[in-house]
């Protein structure tokens, strides 16, 4: 995954943890429980909108997805719902440990079909057919997206590592870009976090269709790229 021999690389040093540290997973949400603090991102089409909310005295994310009504789709790879392949990423990594060791943002919990009437805040919701589904997660302050100005080695290889073992357990990130791997400059070593899931796919390596074999590849290759043309550039420039 990065440009030095895979097997050469040292296992991934945990990341400093969340200061919230663990949380149990939530599926019943109340909106009482729920105060609105702003709204960070909203896609064109409101796919998907992400809200600074504050849930029982915690400030957290709540990723708010449109509804489908049971998308569809022919390949027996792809999770075609937004919202389940958010969750089902972040439920995965949860469960794997990413969450603790801070490379992921920690997962609060869920809530299916917001009757939107009762948040007053998901009001640009209420005339879609469809009630939204939502994940809460942790909200990380001073994130800022990969770049020249916060680069180092040992981010880039502890990015690369932790790609490398979401490919190992059959997790496709699906948009390895630059603003999904978010760094918190901090001492004594940076925090570093993938972000945004609704790309992915979860499968079991080897019995899979050799296009998704293919989308790993090719991920692991445009990771690849980043890292080497980060090592190369002129910071004297």
């Amino acid at each position: 995954m990065s440009s030095s021999d895979p097997s050469s690389v040292l296992p991934l040093t945990p990341s400093p943890k969340s200061p919230c540290g663990a949380a149990d997973l939530q599926t019943q949400v109340q909106p009482s429980s729920v105060q609105f603090l702003g709204l960070l991102s909203q896609d064109s089409d409101r796919r998907a909108s992400v809200y600074k909310v504050k849930k029982d005295d915690q400030v957290c994310l709540m990723k708010v997805f449109r509804g489908q009504d049971n998308p569809t789709t022919t390949d027996p790879d792809e999770e075609p719902c937004l919202f389940l392949r958010e969750y089902k990423a972040y439920k995965l990594l949860k469960e794997k440990g990413f969450c603790d060791r801070g490379v992921v943002p920690d997962f609060y919990g869920i809530v299916r079909e917001i009757d939107v009437l009762l948040w007053p805040f998901l009001s640009p919701f209420v005339n879609d057919r469809f009630r939204p589904d939502a994940v809460f997660i942790e909200y990380i302050p001073n994130a800022e997206p990969c770049q020249i100005s916060n680069f180092s080695e040992d981010n880039l290889t502890r990015f690369a590592q932790a790609l490398s073992e979401f490919h190992q357990m059959g997790l496709l990130h699906g948009d390895s870009m630059p603003r999904n791997m978010l760094v918190v400059k901090q001492e004594p070593r940076d925090r570093i976090i993938w972000i945004d899931f609704d790309c992915s796919q979860i499968v079991q390596r080897g019995k899979c269709q050799e296009y998704t074999e293919a989308k790993f590849i090719q991920e692991e290759a445009l990771m690849t790229e980043f890292v080497e043309f980060l090592a190369t550039w002129d910071f004297s420039k």
